[in-house]
């Protein structure tokens, strides 16, 4: 079963999220960089500070790696990218209505790109190449092995000779030779004409 071409807004998708990954991890070891500075400052207060900014870098990080993941997931058509699209767009949604329910412009247009996401990612088209497994399927037809004759036909076109047990390695016709000799034998003589010596 070949694997359905991926489609434009796919590829979008996963060119977006690769996107939100790279700015996440330059935006986290940006912040980590910035809260090592509060270190120097005295009364433990630049201690704290500094522990709150490596922690909110740590999940900046994170999340950027898991954005960087589900794009390439999503290149290369992985159920689990799809999943994690889903889920990482409901999660963007509800945070973005809260913004939206003040009367953020830009939360609201982001609500709507959220919810047409979300339902572009329901598609038809988008379910089966996420679906769809690699070009041969685990339940193809095996290659049939090819079968060892068991018997070959005489190069001087005589009768066959098997393999099987019980058979002769000899045909009835063979040439005979004088043991005394050497000369070839009469077919049904046992007396050698050349020496006279009995076979």
């Amino acid at each position: 079963m070949q694997k359905s071409p991926r489609p434009i807004g796919v590829t979008i998708i996963a060119i977006l999220a690769i996107l939100v990954g790279v700015v996440g991890l330059v935006g986290g070891i940006a912040i980590a960089t910035f809260s090592s500075l509060f270190a120097g400052i005295g009364f433990g207060v630049g201690g704290l500070l500094a522990t709150i900014g490596f922690i909110i870098a740590g999940v900046v990080i994170f999340f950027g790696l898991i954005w960087l993941l589900t794009g390439w997931g999503f290149l290369n058509g992985k159920g689990w990218a799809r999943t994690l699209g889903m889920i990482f767009s409901i999660l963007s949604l509800l945070g973005t209505m809260v913004l939206a329910a003040s009367g953020s412009i830009g939360a609201i247009l982001g609500a709507v790109i959220l919810i047409l996401m979300l339902y572009y990612l329901f598609t038809p088209p988008v379910k089966a190449f996420f679906r769809n497994g690699p070009s041969f399927s685990a339940g193809s037809p095996s290659i049939p092995r090819p079968s060892i004759p068991t018997s070959f036909a005489s190069p001087m076109g005589g009768s066959s000779s098997s393999f099987g047990p019980g058979s002769s390695s000899t045909s009835s016709n063979s040439t005979r030779f004088c043991t005394n000799c050497g000369a070839t034998l009469s077919a049904g003589s046992n007396r050698c004409a050349s020496c006279g010596k009995s076979d």
